[in-house]
C-alpha cells in the first residue's frame, strides 16, 4: 500500500471515529489498548524457550525436520496408538 493510500485510510478512520457511537469508540479503544500493551508475551518461560530455539537455529546447531519427516513421524505415532 502506498503512503498516499495509508494517509487516505487514516483520514477515513478519523472521520468514522468522530461519527461513531459510544459502543464503537469503546471497542476501538479496547483494540488499541491490547495493541499497545507492553507485555504481549507475559510468559517468561515461553519467551526463554523461543530465544533458546532461535539461537540454536541461527547457530546452525538446531535439529531441523522437513514437513515430510514430521508427517511420517505423526503417521507412525498415530498407527502405534491405534494398536
Amino acid at each position: 500500500m502506498t503512503p498516499s493510500a495509508i494517509k487516505d485510510i487514516r483520514k477515513e478512520i478519523k472521520k468514522s471515529i468522530d461519527l461513531a457511537d459510544d459502543k464503537t469508540v469503546k471497542m476501538i479503544y479496547a483494540m488499541l489498548e491490547v495493541e499497545h500493551k507492553e507485555d504481549a508475551w507475559p510468559d517468561a518461560a515461553f519467551l526463554a524457550e523461543m530465544d533458546r530455539r532461535t539461537n540454536e537455529y541461527e547457530a546452525g546447531t538446531a535439529k531441523l525436520f522437513t514437513l515430510e519427516e514430521m508427517n511420517d513421524h505423526a503417521r507412525k505415532s498415530y498407527k502405534e496408538r491405534k494398536k
